[in-house]
């Protein structure tokens, strides 16, 4: 399979990042809650102790369904036709890593 002289980049681009975000898979759980309280609370319950909700789901609930590779990937690349703001665009990996940080510590909350 040729890639188009337009993909190349950009999977050059997504292969770097998302590189840099396995390598700092450690994030900052207090930066990340801050984070989520900053852009996230418009949508999404992102109480430690928040009710379970399907949609937008709870991070309480994706702290139980989904894997952080799956949340990391949902934040840089949102489903599309979704309401989800394109986050990956203006985060930094550091911010990143902070939200995936947070929301997997409420998996046992």
């Amino acid at each position: 399979m040729r890639l188009s002289a337009q993909a190349l980049p950009v999977c050059v681009f997504v292969g770097v990042f998302m590189s840099t975000l396995t390598a700092q898979a450690d994030g900052d759980v207090v930066a990340g809650e801050k984070l989520a309280w900053q852009v996230c609370a418009r949508c999404h319950n992102v109480e430690r102790s928040g009710p379970s909700k399907q949609y937008p789901p709870s991070f309480a609930s994706i702290a139980v369904f989904r894997s952080p590779e799956q949340i990391r990937g949902k934040i840089i690349f949102p489903p599309l036709h979704s309401s989800m703001p394109q986050l990956g665009t203006y985060f930094t990996p550091d911010n990143v890593n902070d939200l995936v940080a947070y929301i997997t510590s409420l998996e046992n909350q």
